[in-house]
């Protein structure tokens, strides 16, 4: 059992909007994933997990503002300006995992909200309104790479009466001058946050940028193991990371996680990846975050995932002394922004520098942006000598998921690698 499975399984009868606002619940939950983990100075799933609960804990007791953010807000802008952020979207994967998601679903769709929604968003939807996220002081979104995000955020900051801040991607290649444009959005985002009277300031945002590219040199290191064959650390695993590497970046947990889980697979003593790998897969886009059997088959089938599109340092060195520029110059390096062209573009590179037998683009129902492009990255992997396949399903709404006809489809394009 996994650690939110274990603390889900642990409080689910008595999880409730006022007991999160406890201090008690955040010091059992701290004690709980301790006795699990061993130190945080040990352990790199310690560290982030500590992280991400101290962080929660901090953004439920109003430990200072707090600030939501969308996916591709970077965390050192939040870090910077000294404010408590939160993170709806990663929350809604976490609390799918737990087994939470159905009741907000429900909760979304009774509000009046369309089943063809984003689930993502639709969990953060009914878990606002029922009270279990921490109430934010302001909510910031992008308009990349997904359309519901800014639309959801804004209703919800009309619900909670605070300020939507809206940094808009420019309509053009990731380079030159729309890299400015968005520099002076964030800027000027910085400013506001700053204005809430956090602990933030110019000195601690360099100091932050210093710590995330810190980070940033063991997170290649890890993907420089992860091109050896074997692979010592399995896809779908990395896929539950996915907070880390949207949420840390810029703290010195996030650069203990990926210096302990670099030594980790440097050593050998990761034991992180299955013994049998005949393939080597490249993942795009997401995974279902609820329980699934797709892991075990792939394991079973020998396959395994060496590199996935959203789970890499995908950015290069930032320079503390321009931090604004190097923020947007992140922002716009995510193979999720721009054309679809640009996109195949990467997956192609992605999948020759890790010398993949094949790719899977598993469509999430409700993500317009990811699965309208899936055809034409098909098709230019496929161009490239690169067999794909587009496998349609949905991320946290376990209602709308048919494992029998995933794993059908899995088996039958595995196989086809084998000729």
């Amino acid at each position: 059992m996994g650690t939110v499975e274990m603390l889900a399984e642990r409080f689910r009868s008595t999880i409730s909007p006022e007991l999160l606002q406890t201090r008690r619940f955040w010091a059992a939950i701290s004690a709980l994933t301790r006795a699990q983990f061993g130190p945080a100075r040990r352990n790199p799933d310690a560290a982030a997990m500590q992280q991400a609960i101290d962080s929660t804990r901090d953004a439920f007791l109003g430990h200072g503002p707090v600030a939501w953010a969308s996916l591709l807000i970077p965390t050192e802008l939040l870090h910077g300006a000294g404010v408590v952020g939160f993170y709806p979207e990663i929350a809604a994967a976490v609390l799918t995992t737990g087994r939470f998601s159905e009741r907000f679903l429900q909760r979304a769709s009774a509000d009046g909200f369309s089943s063809d929604l984003c689930s993502f968003h639709r969990v953060v939807l009914g878990a606002s309104v029922e009270g279990f996220l921490p109430r934010p002081d302001v909510i910031l979104s992008a308009s990349s790479p997904c359309d519901s995000a800014p639309m959801s955020f804004a209703h919800l900051a009309d619900f909670h009466g605070v300020e939507h801040i809206a940094l808009e991607f420019p309509a053009c290649e990731p380079t030159g001058g729309g890299t400015r444009v968005l520099a002076r959005q964030i800027a000027d985002t910085f400013e506001r946050l700053l204005a809430m009277e956090g602990t933030g300031s110019e000195a601690k945002l360099r100091s932050v940028v210093e710590m995330s590219n810190e980070a940033g040199v063991y997170a290649r290191e890890v993907e420089e193991l992860r091109r050896q064959s074997p692979c010592p650390l399995d896809g779908w695993d990395a896929l539950g990371q996915l907070a880390v590497i949207h949420t840390l970046p810029g703290t010195r947990e996030c650069v203990e996680f990926y210096r302990l889980l670099a030594d980790e697979l440097r050593r050998g003593k990761a034991n992180r990846a299955p013994e049998r790998q005949d393939h080597r897969l490249l993942w795009m886009h997401l995974k279902p975050y609820f329980a699934t059997s797709m892991p075990q088959f792939l394991e079973e089938k020998g396959a395994v995932i060496v590199c996935e599109e959203y789970n890499r340092w995908f950015w290069p060195e930032m320079d503390p002394g321009h931090p604004f520029d190097s923020m947007a110059v992140k922002m716009m390096s995510h193979p999720a922004v721009g054309p679809a062209s640009r996109r195949a573009e990467i997956m192609i590179r992605l999948a020759r520098e890790y010398r993949v037998d094949g790719a899977v683009h598993f469509s999430h129902r409700g993500c317009r942006q990811s699965s309208g492009c899936a055809r034409q990255v098909r098709d230019e992997l496929a161009a490239a000598g690169i067999r794909t396949l587009v496998l349609d399903g949905e991320c946290l709404d376990e209602r709308e998921h048919n494992e029998g006809q995933v794993r059908t489809r899995l088996e039958a394009f595995l196989e086809s690698l084998d000729g």
